[in-house]
C-alpha cells in the first residue's frame, strides 16, 4: 500500500447559467468539468456544491422525464411553502457521487438536476472536486444488491463496504436508483423506521397523483411521491471510517428506504448500492461537543472553521461534517436570524408534533421525539463542504448550522451534540 500513490484531489468551478426559476440536468456539465481527470479515475469520488449560491441546490433523480422535474418543483413549493431559502437548505446544496472506471456511477435513470430557485435565474457556481483514489481498485470501491423486503425503511448498518478502510477516513454509501433513498437514523426501535415511512407519506401524499397535481403518472400513485422522497432524503450519505470501520452515534444506524410498492423498474425491491473508501489516512479527524443550547439552528460555521485552520492546512480537499445522533441533523442554509427562525418554523410545519398523538407509535420519549427522527432524515445527519486554500467554501451568504430538533435534547446527551469532522485533501 505504502509504495504506490496517495489520493489525489482536483478541484474546479464551472458556471452554469439559467434562465428562470426550474430544475435543470447538470450531469453533462459535471463531467465536462472533470474531463481527461475523470476518465482516468478508477476508483473515487466526484463531490459537486453550490454553497455559494444562495438560490440554489442539488439532488439526483431521473434523468429522462421532464415532468419529473416539474413535478419534483411544484411538490417542493408546496412542501416549503414556496419559500426559496428553506427549499434550498432542505433539499441540500452539495452532493457526493461515486467514480468507478472513469465516470460517474449513477444508475441508468439518475442524473445531477441543479435547482435553480430564484424567478430570474443567473450564472451559477458549481464547485467540482475529484478525489482519485490510489490502490488497488478492487479494494476501495465496491457495488452490492441489497434486498429490501418491500416498501418501507430498513435497517442495512451491516451492508457489505470495501477492505481498503484506513485508521480514519469517510465512507460513501450511494443509491443507483431514483425511487430508493439512504439515511441514518435510529437503530434500536423498529417503530421509528415504520413512523418514518408514515410521515413521508404525510409529507408526500400519493393523493397528488390522483387529483392532477402531478404529470408523470405513467408509472402508477407511488412512482413520481417516490422521486420526491428520493429528493428530499438523498441517494447517498457519508459515514466517518475511525480504526478502520464505519463509526456512527451509540444509536444510528444505515436505512435503505424503498419508496414504491413494487420496487423500482424491472427490478422489484432489489436496489443497487456502491460503497467507496479512500483507503489513505484522512488529514484532520477531531470530534467536537457543541452546546445547542436551545432548540432550532446553531451556527457552527466558526467551530468547524477553527478545527479546521488549527489541526490541518489543506489547499484542495472535503471536509466532513458529520452529527452523531437520530434528533439532530445539519445543514447549509441563508446567513442570519431571519433564516435561523423561518427554517425551524418551516420543519415544524412540514413534521408537526400533532402526529405523536395521531398516528406515531414511537412516543414514549415526548412529543418532539419521533418528530425530531423524521427532522433528522430529511434534513440530514452528513455534510461535505469544498475546502479551498484552508478555508470551507460557503461564500458570504452561507453558513453552516447544526439543527436541534428536540426542546430538551436527545437521549443522555441534553442539548450537547458531538460531530466527527474528517478532512480529505492535499496539503498547503
Amino acid at each position: 500500500m505504502a509504495s504506490v500513490p496517495s489520493t489525489s484531489f482536483t478541484r474546479t468551478t464551472t458556471v452554469a447559467s439559467t434562465s428562470k426559476r426550474a430544475i435543470y440536468l447538470a450531469t453533462d456539465a459535471v463531467t465536462r468539468a472533470l474531463g481527461d481527470s475523470l476518465k482516468s479515475t478508477k476508483v473515487g469520488l466526484a463531490h459537486v456544491s453550490v454553497a455559494t449560491e444562495r438560490s440554489c441546490a442539488l439532488s439526483i433523480n431521473e434523468a429522462a422525464d421532464p415532468s419529473v422535474r416539474r413535478d419534483m418543483l411544484k411538490a417542493l413549493d408546496v412542501i416549503t411553502d414556496g419559500d426559496a431559502d428553506v427549499a434550498s437548505a432542505l433539499v441540500g446544496k452539495t452532493l457526493s457521487v461515486p467514480v468507478l472506471d472513469g465516470k460517474l456511477a449513477l444508475g441508468t435513470w439518475q442524473g445531477v438536476y441543479l435547482f435553480e430557485l430564484d424567478d430570474e435565474g443567473g450564472e451559477r457556481a458549481m464547485t467540482v472536486t475529484l478525489s482519485a483514489y490510489g490502490g488497488d481498485p478492487r479494494e476501495t470501491g465496491r457495488r452490492a444488491a441489497l434486498r429490501a423486503p418491500g416498501r418501507g425503511c430498513h435497517l442495512v448498518t451491516d451492508a457489505p463496504t470495501v477492505k481498503a478502510a484506513p485508521d480514519k477516513g469517510v465512507a460513501t454509501y450511494f443509491c443507483q436508483h431514483t425511487s430508493a433513498s439512504l439515511t441514518i437514523n435510529e437503530n434500536c426501535d423498529p417503530d421509528v423506521r415504520v413512523d418514518l415511512e408514515g410521515a413521508l407519506n404525510k409529507i408526500v401524499p400519493e393523493s397528488w397523483h390522483h387529483e392532477g397535481f402531478f404529470e408523470h403518472v405513467d408509472e402508477g400513485p407511488d412512482d413520481m411521491a417516490a422521486h420526491v422522497k428520493t429528493t428530499l432524503i438523498g441517494s447517498s450519505i457519508r459515514v466517518p471510517v475511525t480504526r478502520g470501520r464505519p463509526c456512527m452515534g451509540t444509536w444510528q444506524g444505515l436505512y435503505l428506504n424503498e419508496h414504491r410498492n413494487i420496487g423500482g423498474f424491472g427490478r422489484g425491491h432489489s436496489r443497487d448500492v456502491v460503497c467507496v473508501i479512500d483507503p489513505y489516512e484522512a488529514l484532520m479527524q477531531k470530534t467536537i461537543t457543541v452546546s445547542a443550547g436551545k432548540r432550532g439552528l446553531i451556527d457552527i460555521t466558526e467551530d468547524v472553521a477553527a478545527v479546521l485552520a488549527k489541526e490541518s492546512r489543506c489547499d484542495t480537499g472535503l471536509l466532513h461534517c458529520f452529527c452523531e445522533h437520530t434528533s439532530a441533523s445539519v445543514v447549509v442554509g441563508r446567513r442570519g436570524v431571519e433564516f435561523e427562525n423561518k427554517f425551524e418554523r418551516a420543519l415544524n410545519a412540514i413534521v408537526p408534533e400533532s402526529w405523536n398523538v395521531e398516528f406515531f407509535r414511537h412516543t414514549s420519549e415526548g412529543p418532539d421525539d419521533m418528530p425530531g427522527h423524521v427532522k433528522s432524515t430529511i434534513v440530514g445527519a452528513s455534510l461535505t463542504l469544498p475546502v479551498a486554500n484552508g478555508v470551507i467554501a460557503l461564500g458570504d451568504d452561507c453558513r453552516l448550522y447544526l439543527c436541534e430538533h428536540r426542546t430538551v435534547g436527545g437521549f443522555n446527551s441534553g442539548l450537547i451534540r458531538r460531530l466527527t469532522v474528517t478532512l480529505q485533501g492535499a496539503k498547503m
